[in-house]
């Protein structure tokens, strides 16, 4: 019984590796492309590039993970069975339930990963994504002020650059800072620097003026400057300071928000079902895999072949998918639905279960026999 579990596995375990890292190499790739922009226009090395990308991995992997498992599963069995390898160890006496063995303990395997990710790696990254993009857009605040062109430090942050050297001196400047609406600003200097300092970056002009409307008066106010300090890590800050995403947070963070917090009570609910969808994702992994094993297994034998079979459990592992998606979008909106979301998973489970358990008639009993003896 050991082999013929160590053989199984083995059978379940390469196309779960291929397929897990085809699916997360396309869905990187897609995701990766959000970051493009950066080595164009920020001179962002391919190391850095990499690093951001390599951030996304683990919520990809969350993903896609219970797919593989599914389509290595099926795969497998399939081809066991298309070899007449199933109908052999079944004439041997090994039971459906039993040949299902090796599907759990890979199962066993996959949620021990998946709750790692789910409930530290997955938050982990997610909050070093965003700390390190911010980094990365103090870092490189310079390197977006290109020469000729009126670069858009923000929504509401405009710089023109006459002409730049290669030790980073600018000359010929014009900064439009409508950051405050009631009150724009624009700034002309001859010359300008950026200097990093510890309270983020500063683009320091020199010999310029500085002019301003106010609001309600049409009248203009110029000041005359030998030297100005621009600060650009203002608005960057705002963004690292709005409210933490359900996706950059800890479970004890999704069951026990700061109440004192508009943001956290306001989305209660949101971060209740974002903590319950954690540690109810991981149990469709085996539901997903004992439906490929029913898809194959499961009920009469067919001498007419697999199509159907694999058909249905295709389509059985999309309602699966569908389903899982609803009652998260369902449980987001009304607490009181949560239980479902773990009554989902152990539904599907309990069905496959059920059609591995029921017992041969005596036709497919026959059938069987005449395949073994034809194998």
């Amino acid at each position: 019984m050991r082999g013929i579990t160590q053989y199984i596995m083995r059978q379940i375990a390469w196309p779960l590796l291929f397929a897990t890292l085809t699916l997360a190499g396309v869905i990187w790739l897609t995701q990766s492309l959000r970051f493009i922009d950066r080595i164009v226009n920020n001179n962002l090395s391919i190391g850095s590039f990499f690093y951001l990308t390599m951030l996304v991995l683990p919520g990809v992997t969350a993903i896609i993970l219970p797919i593989a498992a599914f389509c290595a599963t099926l795969y497998a069995y399939n081809r066991m069975a298309g070899d007449s390898e199933l109908i052999v160890l079944s004439g041997a006496g090994f039971s459906r339930l039993s040949l299902t063995r090796p599907a759990w303990i890979i199962a066993g395997g996959l949620l021990v990963v998946l709750y790692v990710i789910g409930l530290f790696l997955g938050p982990l990254s997610a909050r070093t994504l965003r700390t390190t993009q911010f980094e990365f857009r103090t870092a490189l605040a310079g390197m977006v002020i290109m020469e000729g062109v009126f670069n858009t430090l923000s929504n509401n942050l405009t710089v023109y650059v006459r002409e730049r050297n290669s030790v980073g001196e600018m000359k010929g400047i014009l900064v439009h800072d409508s950051r405050d609406t009631a009150r724009p600003v624009t700034m002309m200097a001859e010359q300008a620097m950026l200097v990093l300092t510890p309270q983020g970056p500063r683009l320091v002009m020199a010999n310029g003026n500085r002019q301003q409307v106010e609001a309600g008066r049409r009248s203009l106010s110029i000041l005359y400057f030998d030297t100005y300090s621009l600060d650009l890590n203002a608005y960057a800050k705002q963004e690292t300071e709005g409210w933490r995403e359900p996706s950059e947070r800890y479970l004890h963070e999704l069951f026990w928000p700061n109440l004192n917090d508009p943001d956290d009570v306001a989305n209660r609910n949101k971060l209740f079902s974002e903590g319950h969808r954690r540690l109810v994702t991981p149990l469709y992994t085996p539901a997903l895999m004992m439906i490929a094993i029913a898809g194959v297994i499961g009920g009469r034998f067919n001498r007419r072949g697999q199509g159907l079979r694999l058909l249905g459990a295709a389509g059985a592992a999309i309602l699966v998918q569908l389903v899982s998606l609803g009652v998260a979008q369902a449980a987001a909106r009304s607490p009181l639905l949560i239980p479902l979301m773990y009554l989902a998973p152990l539904l599907f489970l309990g069905c496959a279960l059920w059609l591995l358990r029921e017992p041969f008639t005596a036709a497919s009993n026959a059938e069987t026999t005449a395949a073994a003896g034809a194998a």
